[in-house]
């Protein structure tokens, strides 16, 4: 959240920071209204100083995120496993990745991080990953739910039938 109000020795840090910055930059005039925004106080201003995503991307969002994009490692896998006659007796576009929802999710733009920038989970970098809909985000979570309940003890992998499963879980 963007502070509404700083106290004067928050105000000079920053200010500080900006004078240097201004000092080592091309675009000097950039921050120089960002020092004098500081140094007057122009509290309706400070949106051009904290120029940072106004909340945070919670724990559990990114351990969640991180659970669906391994979950869909784990489907893709065990699709590459079936044979072409097994995959066209399944509706398997019933469980494919969607995406999240980049207006109204934060898991999409934890996702678009770790994928583009941390090169994680490489298999989705290039695809289009705004689903538009909250719909998607609830089914991975039935389907998150199922996975979770079969993979224990010594077994990690799916298997076809855990696909079958996922596929209704999915409606």
């Amino acid at each position: 959240m963007i502070p509404k109000k700083l106290t004067i020795i928050e105000r000079q840090i920053l200010a500080n920071q900006f004078k240097i910055l201004a000092n080592l930059e091309e675009d000097s005039e950039y921050y120089e209204t960002k020092v004098e925004i500081l140094e007057r106080g122009f509290t309706g201003e400070y949106h051009e100083v904290f120029n940072v995503h106004s909340d945070e991307v919670d724990y559990e969002t990114c351990r969640e995120t991180s659970e669906i994009l391994n979950m869909y490692r784990r489907i893709n896998n065990a699709i590459a496993e079936l044979t072409d006659e097994e995959k066209a007796e399944m509706d398997l576009e019933r469980i494919a990745f969607q995406g999240f929802d980049a207006n109204n999710n934060s898991h999409y733009h934890y996702m678009s991080f770790m994928v583009e920038k941390l090169n994680k989970w490489q298999e989705h970098n290039g695809n289009y990953l705004n689903s538009h809909s909250e719909i998607p985000l609830m089914k991975y979570k039935r389907m998150l739910e199922y996975q979770n309940s079969v993979l224990s003890g010594n077994k990690f992998d799916l298997d076809r039938n855990d696909l079958i499963n996922l596929i209704e879980v999915a409606i």
